[in-house]
């Protein structure tokens, strides 16, 4: 068993795992029996600040943390049953509940599964069987031993679905956290480590849900800190460290109510989009290897497009980019790309130079914004050289979402809407903005100080965004520790 947090760090003292844990004694009293032990882990979401899509062509990424959070309560039954509840589902009149025996989990292929949770009312349990099947297909645990009892999972989350805070990867990392204590996967040399549960969280996300998710969301939900931003390079998962906000400083997010999805059409066609403009880079650099008698050997970018310089990239390889090309032609000349989350379709168009501009330009974006944030943290709060540092910071993020509109097609009017009004603030303390994550809907995040004034102005910004479009939107100014860190807890009787 893994050595349980300090009391301040433990779950039991962190929403929404007190409410579960009411909740579970007052309507499921019949499935979870409190005269034995029960298990709670709590995850976070996570606001994208800068980065974004680039997780997946290798790029640095910097997240934060919300206060909102996905909890996650076990215990073992005494049958080789998995059952999984949803307190969320639940609340909106749904089905709720689901049953699986553990050898139908193991005998099933991640192929079998994703159709099998891809059929009406079954996906959100993808989430949490998942996570089960991954780790025994892993060889983590072994379902098929008569000796694995059953175990009853139930979930409640408060990070709202499709606003592009991640509340997926929180609800797998805190499924993934829960298990791996029940069966005494973390805590010693040769067992989990964060980035290697984020990466089985990923499995999960990419092979049984069918998202073709990068890695950040996983690894900010489990290695994420408070109040500070977690700079990770997704090549494919090497933590940078902690960016640190400079004195007085915050990021928050605002959800448009314009919901997301990672598993729609638009991520999935920009994301292979931009492996189509590696590969055509990659044989670009080698026939130009071949005419200067240099015979290139595998590749210069490492697998990875966030590599390129992007100086190179404008003046060597860019004007030879399809503006865009239909699969059939794109396979007919290169084969297919090396992303396995996606398939290049012969009837399609991608639009490949636009696509790969995003991933290039914003891979730079996001090194300067890294920079102008740790000059801005040697300054005091509300000196000339700091303005002009979260200046500088801010105005990266607004060419960001500018590039996830125009070039990553990712944009939506109303995250459009919520940014230009942030850009009139920028007297009152808003100093950056743009769309999370996957884009096409969901939240912005802001740069912003942490003064009474850019309150009143985010609370402005969003009482004027509800008047021009009928949606209500909602604030994210909290933040929390990831799930790592805090760990689970057992409830003994």
């Amino acid at each position: 068993m893994s050595p349980q947090p300090s009391l301040q760090l433990s779950p039991l003292n962190l929403e929404p795992v007190p409410t579960l844990i009411r909740r579970l004694r007052a309507e499921l009293a019949a499935d979870f029996d409190f005269a034995r032990p029960v298990r709670v882990s709590r995850a976070p979401g996570r606001l994208d600040v800068i980065g974004g899509i680039i997780d997946y062509t290798g790029g640095l990424v910097c997240e934060a943390t919300l206060d909102r959070a996905a909890a996650v309560a076990l215990q073992p039954r005494d049958d080789r049953q998995l059952q999984v509840f949803s307190f969320n589902l639940l609340d909106e009149h749904q089905p709720f509940t689901l049953r699986i025996p553990l050898e139908a989990l193991a005998a099933n292929s991640a192929d079998a599964l994703r159709r099998e949770f891809a059929e009406p009312g079954r996906k959100w349990a993808g989430y949490l069987a998942g996570c089960l099947f991954v780790l025994h297909e892993k060889g983590y645990i072994n379902l098929l031993d008569p000796a694995v009892a059953g175990l009853n999972l139930a979930l409640y989350s408060t990070v709202p679905l499709g606003a592009g805070v991640s509340s997926s990867a929180a609800i797998e990392v805190a499924t993934m956290m829960a298990l791996a204590d029940h069966f005494s996967l973390r805590g010693n040399a040769e067992s989990l480590d964060p980035l290697t549960l984020s990466a089985l969280c990923q499995q999960v996300e990419n092979r049984i849900v069918g998202a073709p998710c990068g890695i950040m969301d996983q690894v900010t939900s489990t290695a994420g800190q408070e109040n500070a931003l977690l700079k990770l390079l997704c090549q494919p998962h090497e933590l940078q460290g902690t960016l640190c906000l400079p004195p007085g400083m915050r990021v928050l997010g605002i959800n448009s109510n314009v919901r997301h999805s990672v598993g729609g059409g638009h991520y999935g066609k920009t994301r292979c989009a931009a492996f189509m403009g590696h590969t055509i880079i990659l044989q670009l650099m080698k026939e130009f290897g071949q005419r200067s008698g240099k015979e290139l050997a595998g590749d210069p970018m490492n697998g990875y497009l966030a590599n390129l310089d992007a100086d190179d990239y404008k003046s060597l390889f860019r004007p030879h980019l399809p503006a865009r090309i239909r699969g059939l032609d794109f396979l007919e000349r290169y084969g297919p790309t090396i992303d396995k989350a996606t398939t290049v379709h012969p009837e399609m168009e991608y639009h490949v130079q636009a696509a790969t501009d995003h991933h290039v330009l914003e891979a730079r974006r996001v090194r300067q914004f890294v920079q102008f944030m740790e000059q801005a943290h040697q300054y005091a709060h509300g000196t000339r050289e700091q303005g002009l540092l979260m200046d500088k910071a801010g105005h990266l993020m607004y060419a960001s979402h500018e590039s996830y509109t125009n070039n990553a097609l990712l944009g939506a009017p109303e995250c459009d809407l919520l940014v230009d009004l942030c850009r009139r603030n920028e007297k009152a303390g808003l100093y950056g903005a743009k769309i999370t994550g996957g884009g096409s809907g969901g939240s912005i995040a802001v740069l912003a100080d942490a003064s009474e004034k850019s309150t009143a102005a985010v609370e402005s910004i969003m009482r004027e965004y509800e008047q021009k479009t009928g949606r209500k939107p909602e604030a994210f100014f909290g933040s929390s520790p990831g799930a790592w860190s805090v760990g689970t807890a057992l409830l003994n009787p």
